[in-house]
């Protein structure tokens, strides 16, 4: 047996480890986290099942691989709306791949399954199962293609070492990597079109997937905070840095200030839940060190502390006159534009001394009072 052979296991070894190290792993974007273990997971199956075809060897249901082999583009473009919120319409996109699987499901059911074994020329089994094998790598492509796009529209403006600048680079140069090697599998497949020793193209192609399992293993170690830990819109937030080499004169923060005040006052987008401190930083114009610079010198705060005051204001209005009967704690919660209960509770108690309960009670006791 070739080297070729032995490969697959390999990978499918490397994959499997790394998925159980994204899905083990606790942080706040969880869907992030488990979207890319399920793209492990698959390559796992896969990776093994060639593992077993290669070698001959007995494996329950060889082949079902295949089926999901059109997926790893749609989940990687869900892990980048799980990491950056990007501008896509998810339900239509879903809605197209489910389609497209149950389309490939009744074209594929026909095949025998001992077409690749048998088969000595192009019969309708192999041209349908060639076509599909192209439509399905076109499709991972396009996806893996719009997911690059999208995310190179996502505001970054702080300032960074240049450690740092690979850091939050490299889930863009995995995106790459990701495109290119399906590039390499697409050619393979195009060259076993035309060569009757066209097992050793399938070899190749393992070798390719094995390849980015290594990749996915790679920025891992290299990022973990965008494919482990956590929320990368929120690490430019998170950054600490000092100001004191900073290039923003006082004149310039005060229009920054105003600039901020104008925005949340205008347009209060502290309501949105997802709203960031790149985000605003986009909407002023301005870089995201000079915006969080100027929070934390004209109100000694963070952007989380600083968004979450409007929060809590937004809140208290909604709990006071003339609506304390009329609304819940958790409606107040996500119409002030938090998240979570939690959040909500812990926030509100910090800034009022009160928790929301007990400050709508007072409100309404204040309300019954003649």
């Amino acid at each position: 047996m070739t080297i070729l052979n032995h490969i697959p296991l390999i990978g499918a070894i490397i994959a499997f480890l790394l998925g159980l190290l994204i899905i083990v792993n606790r942080n706040q974007n969880w869907k992030a986290r488990l979207t890319l273990g399920i793209v492990a997971f698959l390559n796992v199956h896969s990776l093994l099942e060639s593992y077993f075809f290669y070698n001959g060897l007995s494996w329950p249901g060889l082949g079902l691989s295949y089926l999901h082999y059109h997926l790893i583009g749609a989940l990687f473009l869900l892990y980048t709306y799980f990491l950056f919120r990007i501008e896509i319409n998810l339900k239509l996109w879903v809605s197209v791949i489910v389609v497209y699987t149950l389309i490939r499901f009744i074209i594929l059911a026909p095949i025998d399954e001992d077409v690749l074994e048998t088969a000595t020329s192009y019969t309708p089994d192999v041209i349908r199962l060639s076509v599909d094998n192209l439509l399905s790598i076109l499709l991972n492509m396009g996806l893996l293609i719009l997911a690059f796009l999208k995310i190179r529209k996502v505001h970054f403006a702080v300032e960074l070492t240049p450690p740092e600048q690979v850091n939050y680079k490299w889930l863009k140069s995995l995106l790459v990597i990701s495109i290119g090697l399906y590039i390499a599998i697409l050619i393979s497949n195009i060259s076993s079109l035309f060569d009757e020793e066209w097992l050793i193209y399938l070899k190749i192609e393992s070798v390719i997937n094995s390849l980015f399992s290594l990749s996915l293993v790679y920025s891992s170690l290299r990022f973990p905070v965008f494919s482990v830990h956590g929320d990368f819109r929120d690490l430019a937030e998170t950054t600490k840095k000092k100001y004191l080499k900073s290039s923003l004169t006082r004149e310039e923060s005060s229009r920054i200030w105003d600039e901020i005040n104008g925005v949340m006052v205008d347009e209060k987008p502290y309501l949105d839940a997802e709203y960031r401190l790149n985000d605003l930083a986009e909407r002023v114009g301005r870089s995201v060190h000079h915006v969080s610079q100027t929070i934390n010198e004209k109100e000694g705060k963070s952007f989380s502390d600083f968004i979450n005051q409007f929060r809590v204001s937004e809140a208290k209005a909604l709990l006071s006159a003339g609506r304390a009967k009329q609304v819940t704690i958790l409606a107040v919660c996500f119409e002030a534009g938090f998240n979570s209960k939690t959040a909500f509770y812990n926030t509100f108690k910090k800034s009022t001394g009160q928790s929301p309960s007990d400050f709508m009670k007072e409100q309404i006791a204040t309300q019954q009072t003649p």
